[in-house]
């Protein structure tokens, strides 16, 4: 890693390091860091709109041992059991493949028994998007560490191609210049490259749970949004498409536009989030100018999102996507 100082126009060197050197630790350190930051990191592992059920969560009453990081999301109402690791180990698949296992048996009412609330800020919010959806027993598997043995990518490969078992693997690298420390996040299974041109060979459709689940409607979602143009914005996306009101959004309101491969929707209790696949030249500043530079844009692995929380960001919005059209 470079620094760039645009006074001199030269590259300073980062230094590269690793966390054991600088006395980072996985759970006290690295876990509790993720934790606080969540709303940052999910961004960084192409989970932007998933939400956090908690950390050392007890996966079954036969085990002591506990998930380092459980999170859920709305958008196919999946959990992704994450596991991390100082440095590398050898059983660390094998170890998140277990808890996958006994995290499968959970019902509703246990996985809404597991929520930590200070892990999470709207937590009745997760409440109603665990209750109002089928669960998806297809768990996944995310793996973030600092090295990977070979066997354990290998493995990681016959289970997703073999198995259609969803496993995603990240490689930390730990930068620092003086007292400053850089973490940076590498996709080490599966290639990023190859998964945006390849479908995983051998995948299924997801099964759910049947859990006899009452339809639920706009209408149902409108009185739990508490900003004053939640109505309107549900009414001009409606008429485009009918939209997931269980999940509170709109996926794909928008496909092949202005550059972004899709533009999704969601009506969360206090802001809209907007998320946006693609990543092409210029693109911040083409949003910024756009919304009058009154968003704050956040990248995640696959493109943009930012949030709509005044009527002022919702005009540029619905201008923007050309709702009233």
């Amino acid at each position: 890693m470079l620094k760039f100082d645009e006074n001199i126009k030269k590259f300073n060197k980062v230094d590269t390091t690793e966390m054991k050197a600088e006395n980072i630790l996985e759970r006290y350190d690295l876990q509790e860091a993720i934790v606080a930051s969540w709303e940052l990191f999910k961004n960084e592992i192409g989970l932007p709109s998933a939400y956090l059920i908690g950390d050392e969560i007890a996966p079954h009453t036969s085990t002591q041992n506990s998930i380092d990081l459980l999170a859920f999301n709305p958008d196919d109402s999946s959990l992704t059991v994450i596991e991390l690791k100082r440095d590398k180990h050898k059983l660390h698949l094998l170890q998140a493949i277990s808890y996958a296992a006994m995290v499968s048996t959970w019902d509703t009412e246990i996985l809404i028994s597991k929520i930590k609330n200070n892990c999470n800020p709207e937590p009745q919010e997760l409440v109603d998007l665990i209750n109002n959806n089928e669960l998806n027993t297809d768990i996944k598997i995310m793996l973030i560490a600092e090295y990977y043995d070979p066997e354990v990518i290998i493995t990681a490969d016959w289970l997703s191609n073999n198995y259609s078992v969803d496993i995603t693997a990240f490689a930390i690298n730990l930068h620092k210049m003086g007292n400053e420390k850089f973490l940076t996040l590498e996709q080490s299974y599966p290639l990023k490259a190859l998964t945006d041109v390849y479908e995983i060979r051998g995948k299924t459709k997801r099964k759910s749970r049947v859990n006899n689940i009452e339809e639920i409607t706009w209408e149902d979602v409108l009185p739990k949004l508490e900003y004053s143009f939640a109505k309107k914005g549900i009414e001009l996306c409606s008429k485009i498409r009918a939209g997931e009101p269980s999940r509170r959004r709109f996926g794909s309101i928008r496909t092949n536009f202005e550059g972004f491969t899709w533009v999704s929707i969601n009506f969360r209790r206090k802001y809209i989030n907007v998320y946006l696949k693609g990543d092409f030249e210029g693109m911040h500043e083409h949003l910024l100018e756009i919304f009058k530079n009154e968003i704050s844009l956040n990248s995640w692995r696959d493109g943009l999102s930012f949030i709509v929380e005044t009527d002022s960001q919702f005009n540029n919005l619905v201008k923007w996507l050309k709702l009233n059209n």
